[in-house]
């Protein structure tokens, strides 16, 4: 009988590793084997001038005293990433190597052996809470969420971070009490002679289809993202655009959301087919945006927040329809080996209970079948020939599939825009537990309107924008995209 533990966690393929020096100092981490020869460890398992480094396969060996001894042919200090060498056996089972873009709220695996636990293993499912793909000078590539089961990591650094079986990434450090840093396997093998000895020693590495598609580039954003509340379905992210000796940052905000007026407005086929300079680009974007809608403020303010928080590759936004204009932005991302549909639903209103009404009623419009069909035969028509999955993409048209075949996953982000005491009322001192406070009154609602309905809370991406006026803010950013 298979232990699903031990095949979805790849419990045979992780170890113990244990390093001691001349003065009698030990270190313990986690490890696991890469193949039936090599072993993937965090570097600062090794402890200073160590004398030997040994394996155990499982916490019963470790009991036992029963291991093998390996050799370091690789130590790097700065990706915190040790290669070791089996001496004297070959193991049977090792995990593969998943060469992979990590998102944002991805549900992912790991294992390890905590010194809290005894080091017995520990496996436990997390999720991604941040990417660093875009910032040079990090340490690491990706964090991920602790489990409620365990306090303190230390011995699970060296652990891999497991989806569908294979390795992305590994764990190299724990910081504060709520999250785990990672090195991705893209990160170790841009290191090269961490990717020349991976080669040369044939390691099996799978790269998903359309790694190296590179959405279109990032402007400046206008947000922070100072809460990212995890503690419960749907995850919200609170944004704030920050102040200036107690004054709301509106024209930072107004200068920076001016720049993304193309990139929300036109397609990317649209730009390409464009023929014109650079101003002439921009009059014709803003020709497409309407001015005096506040629904399409709240789309466009959507549209950057899922572009820069989670590496989407923009469809089409403005959806016209036989009811009504409808301002949705509709994105791609690429999830591992899935490729799921974002479509947006943006609500901007006095209050933030009038918000989540108008932003569930989109929801529940977006998710009508008649209304999703039109959209799939809608987005086919802006599908650019050099994205990836073109095979996927295209599936959206085809009317002879039923509509829960022509796309992996259809995830809905949620834009909420509403005036708030929040902003107006600016508290320095205790704006992030009242920010905070006003997050968790917002799932609240959110839970308690989608009990009764068929919403998957799971498949929703809410952002929450308090504001200090709504119809202030849109027209300081009309006067802007007009000067």
């Amino acid at each position: 009988m298979i232990n699903v533990k031990n095949e979805e966690f790849r419990l045979h393929s992780i170890f113990v590793i244990e390093s001691v020096n001349n003065n009698g100092k030990k270190i313990r981490g986690s490890g696991f084997a890469i193949s039936e020869n090599y072993i993937l460890t965090a570097n600062h398992n090794l402890v200073e001038d160590y004398q030997s480094i040994k394996v155990y396969k499982s916490t019963d060996h470790l009991v036992e005293e029963k291991s093998f001894e390996v050799s370091c042919i690789i130590s790097n200090d700065k990706l915190d990433v040790a290669l070791l060498e089996i001496i004297d056996q070959k193991l049977e089972k090792h995990i593969d190597l998943y060469l992979t873009s990590i998102n944002i709220d991805s549900e992912v695996l790991t294992c390890g052996y905590p010194l809290e636990k005894g080091y017995h293993d520990a496996p436990i499912k997390v999720k991604v809470t941040n990417n660093f793909d875009n910032i040079k000078e990090s340490d690491y590539s990706f964090e991920v969420s602790q489990s409620p089961t365990i306090t303190n990591y230390e011995g699970m650094s060296g652990a891999p971070v497991i989806y569908n079986k294979n390795c992305i990434g590994i764990l190299v450090v724990q910081q504060g009490k709520n999250t785990l840093y990672a090195i991705s396997i893209k990160d170790i093998l841009d290191d090269k002679e961490l990717r020349d000895k991976i080669n040369d020693i044939g390691i099996n590495i799978t790269s998903q289809e359309g790694f190296d598609y590179k959405p279109p580039e990032l402007f400046k954003s206008p947000f922070q993202y100072c809460i990212n509340c995890y503690e419960g379905d749907p995850n919200i992210k609170g944004i704030d655009i920050g102040f200036t000796f107690k004054e709301w940052n509106v024209q930072n905000f107004t200068e920076l959301l001016y720049e993304w007026i193309i990139d929300y407005s036109l397609s990317i086929k649209e730009r390409k087919n464009f023929v014109g300079n650079g101003r002439q680009l921009f009059k014709y974007a803003k020709s497409n945006y309407p001015e005096d809608d506040l629904n399409a403020l709240a789309d466009l303010c959507l549209h950057v927040a899922i572009r820069e928080s989670y590496k989407t590759i923009p469809i089409m936004n403005k959806i016209i329809d036989i009811k009504n204009k409808t301002f949705s932005c509709t994105h791609a991302v690429l999830n591992f080996d899935k490729l799921e549909l974002w479509i947006g639903a943006s609500a901007v209103n006095k209050t933030i209970e009038e918000a989540i009404e108008n932003s569930i009623k989109n929801i529940k419009y977006i998710l009508d079948h008649k209304s999703l069909n039109n959209r799939f035969y809608a987005l086919t028509n802006q599908i650019d020939n050099t994205w990836p999955h073109q095979d996927k993409l295209k599936r959206l048209s085809d009317g002879t599939l039923p509509l829960d075949q022509r796309c992996d996953k259809i995830i809905i982000p949620v834009f909420i825009m509403h005036d708030s005491e929040l902003i107006n009322k600016y508290d320095a001192q205790n704006f992030f537990s009242l920010f905070s406070q006003h997050i968790k009154y917002c799932r609240d609602i959110l839970n308690n309107n989608t009990n009764e309905s068929n919403i998957e809370l799971i498949d929703l991406r809410v952002f929450c924008f308090p504001v200090s006026d709504i119809q202030k803010l849109n027209e300081a950013f009309v006067a802007e995209i007009n000067s």
